[in-house]
């Protein structure tokens, strides 16, 4: 099988023959005469695309031959192919940078690369270095883009293992058979088997987004081209906003959201406070009316934090069974100050399904969940009555 992306890479369509066809599992594992369709290797995934109109839903190899697995049978001998060549270029783009940033690292911190992950949410490299600090990075990103932008070319090219060993490869790969090379001219030299653009300047820009140690290693994200600049455009659109809405210039935002930052800190230590007061008042208040033997109150502006809270200062003033529910949060709460012959966790434990609550508790505390409001009054009447 004549595989066309190795020797253009940039093909978008082609016509081919049938040479095989079977179904099985209700799909249909096609063999062509000749194919672009890349299978997935190498940390690259598989191209998308389409023959004579029909999906192309997977590949794989087996046996140095590509098949293509389709929903549909293929009715004609002679077929015309379409490859998503807006996917396709883009994992040229990352792949080639991908080569061109492990060389540099090699280059710089004789770091190797352990592993690549080209997927659609993110693009990695795990390399040999167990600290890459702020500085370690820009000088990598530097050199990389000092590269792309000299627009050095990019070759492929395949070698028997002899001529291989001359070459200054990070390591021989483990076949004895003719291997595939892809160079960037005095720069790298890789056994690979991906598709590559022809010349630096097409990966366009490479930015590495972020670093995070991973073993004993330093997983290095990054992105090329295409997707760097939807990355680009994308967090433009954020700075944009919030200078718009904090009403401040671009170099400007991080101070304000630290000053921001403060300012919330300082304000949840005085609601906490205030919070704090509130409920000892209202527990005096609940204390001083209770004339009941247990008492029992559904809140419709409190949150479960809030009645929680009043709950357990109620129970400090008071030796009598406390339930409190909070509507907003649809969480009823039992509990006590431990003079009381009272399992709350076990009561809660008994009746909650009945009510298709959830939750549980302790002897002293117990908390549960609804997901309809109804059931939370039907629930709080019923334990009333119970305690």
């Amino acid at each position: 099988m004549q595989k066309l992306y190795y020797e253009n890479p940039y093909i978008k369509e082609w016509e081919a023959l049938v040479v095989n066809q079977i179904e099985k599992d209700g799909k249909f594992i096609v063999e062509l005469s000749e194919t672009a369709f890349y299978p997935e290797g190498g940390g690259q995934p598989r191209d998308f695309g389409s023959i004579d109109g029909i999906e192309v839903i997977d590949l794989f190899e087996d046996s140095d031959k590509i098949y293509h697995v389709l929903d549909k049978k293929i009715e004609n001998e002679k077929v015309l192919c379409k490859i998503d060549f807006e996917r396709r270029f883009d994992h040229m783009q990352n792949h080639t940078g991908q080569h061109l940033l492990s060389a540099i690292f090699i280059e710089l911190y004789n770091a190797p690369t352990n592993s690549f992950h080209l997927g659609e949410d993110y693009i990695s490299i795990d390399i040999g270095l167990e600290n890459a600090s702020d500085e370690t990075v820009k000088i990598v990103e530097d050199r990389v883009n000092s590269l792309i932008f000299k627009n050095i070319p990019v070759k492929s090219y395949i070698i028997n293992l002899e001529e291989a060993k001359k070459l200054p490869l990070r390591k021989l790969p483990p076949t004895d058979v003719d291997i595939r090379i892809v160079e960037i001219e005095g720069i790298d030299y890789s056994p690979c088997c991906g598709t590559h653009v022809k010349n630096l300047g097409e990966i366009g820009m490479l930015k590495i987004l972020k670093t995070e140690k991973y073993k004993n290693m330093t997983r290095v994200y990054f992105k090329c081209g295409k997707r760097l600049l939807k990355d680009f455009q994308d967090k433009n659109t954020v700075i944009n906003t919030l200078i718009k809405n904090l009403s401040v210039p671009q170099h400007e935002i991080l101070p304000k959201i630290d000053q921001l930052q403060s300012d919330i800190k300082n304000i949840s230590k005085q609601l906490s406070l205030q919070r704090e007061l509130n409920a000892e008042f209202i527990a005096k208040e609940i204390a001083a009316s209770s004339l009941e033997n247990n008492i029992v109150q559904i809140f419709e502006d409190k949150s479960f934090e809030e009645i929680q809270l009043i709950a357990n200062k109620t129970a400090s003033l008071i030796d009598k069974a406390i339930l409190f529910a909070s509507l907003p949060d649809k969480k009823v709460i039992l509990a006590h100050g431990g003079n009381l012959p009272l399992n709350c966790g076990q009561i809660f434990k008994e009746n909650l399904p009945k009510f298709n609550g959830r939750g549980g508790g302790g002897p002293k505390f117990a908390q549960g969940s609804f997901d309809d409001r109804e059931k939370i009054k039907k629930f709080v009447a019923f334990i009333g009555e119970y305690i």
